[in-house]
């Protein structure tokens, strides 16, 4: 096919001095855009900044000699979220070239932009707390996916939680997808990644060949499972001592939860099971969500409950509550505790 990538952009330039000048900020480009492997890989416009409501009117979508072209409009604000690793189109942010600027103002404003979404690429924390964003996506999509049984629902569904999950992969190794689409892509991409989630796309290929819609989803579930693994152990061994934690939060926490530490030791010794349990979703929603905020180890309640022996959970939430105590005194955390009333009135006069 002809490139006339060159004539559009002096077309689309001239439109905006012409008719925008004070409406658009910038005109973007891209290399490779929208392209097949067969055609010229030059830069073409992808996107404009408007400067103004009547900027936007300069979109537009039309197709010559057989390609279609997309000049879409993308506000700062959007951009600042691209940034910030809130969208799937990293891509066309991070590799954008411009083609036009208003003013050396909104040329540095975009600029900084960019240095921006490299920095929170290259912020390991920052990258993986987004990352696990993408797998809840994911988990949330797979929800509804397996009560469905429409083959091309399920098909379609395996096809976004496989993106989602591979944009996680690409953030936590400092880097974004492509946005290629085609020959499965993206998975290409992940598996030429440095860190990768064992047999990821083996799982994904095993997706995209599969005729049966239960084996789909079996295998569907695989790759997040596999996936979650990667980032739980990964989590432990590379973010677990870079923040600094306020214990003293930790110990208010203890404070209100002491009382939940007695009910489960009163209803495992009144053999209520259905309370015992009732009290273990309870505490280990508590228990996951101090994990990550205090950096502390994995605290599994419920996988030692059994309605027919409730001495085990009642000793395994004594040793949690051991655990915890044991962590506010290695860092030095004074604990308002007080053998009697009398102590306390004479302690708070």
């Amino acid at each position: 096919m002809r490139n006339i990538d060159s004539e559009l952009i002096k077309w689309a330039v001239d439109k905006i001095k012409n008719d925008y000048a004070e409406d658009v900020a910038l005109l973007i480009g891209q290399k490779g855009a929208c392209k097949v492997p067969t055609d010229e890989q030059n830069v073409a416009f992808d996107f404009f900044v408007p400067n103004t409501n009547k900027g936007y009117n300069l979109a537009q979508t039309f197709i010559v000699e057989d390609m279609g072209y997309d000049l879409f409009p993308m506000s700062w604000e959007r951009l600042e979220g691209i940034a910030n690793l809130n969208e799937k189109i990293t891509f066309a942010f991070a590799r954008g070239v411009i083609l036009y600027a208003r003013t050396k103002e909104d040329e540095e404003k975009f600029l900084k932009l960019q240095e921006k979404l490299k920095s929170n690429l290259k912020d390991k924390e920052f990258a993986n707390i987004k990352s696990l964003e993408q797998i809840d996506t994911a988990m949330n999509i797979f929800k509804t996916m397996f009560f469905d049984n429409d083959i091309s629902h399920v098909r379609k569904s395996a096809g976004g939680i496989m993106k989602y999950l591979s944009m996680a992969i690409a953030m936590f190794n400092g880097t974004f997808l492509s946005g290629s689409y085609g020959s499965a892509q993206f998975v290409k991409e992940v598996s030429q990644m440095s860190s990768k989630p064992e047999l990821f796309g083996v799982i994904c290929e095993d997706i995209v060949v599969e005729k049966d819609i239960d084996k789909i989803k079996n295998s569907v579930y695989k790759l997040i499972d596999t996936t979650r693994r990667f980032f739980m152990k990964n989590r432990q061994t590379e973010f677990k001592d870079e923040r600094n934690y306020n214990y003293e939060d930790l110990a208010e926490w203890y404070y209100e939860m002491r009382y939940s530490f007695r009910r489960v030791e009163y209803y495992c010794n009144a053999k209520d099971y259905m309370s015992a349990y009732e009290l273990g979703c309870y505490f280990q929603i508590e228990f996951d969500a101090i994990q990550g905020e205090f950096g502390l180890d994995r605290m599994d309640l419920l996988g030692c409950f059994e309605s027919d022996n409730l001495l085990n959970f009642q000793n395994q939430a004594k040793k949690l509550e051991e655990y915890i105590l044991n962590v506010l005194k290695e860092n030095n955390i004074k604990l308002k505790i007080y053998d009697d009333l009398q102590a306390f009135l004479e302690s708070n006069n």
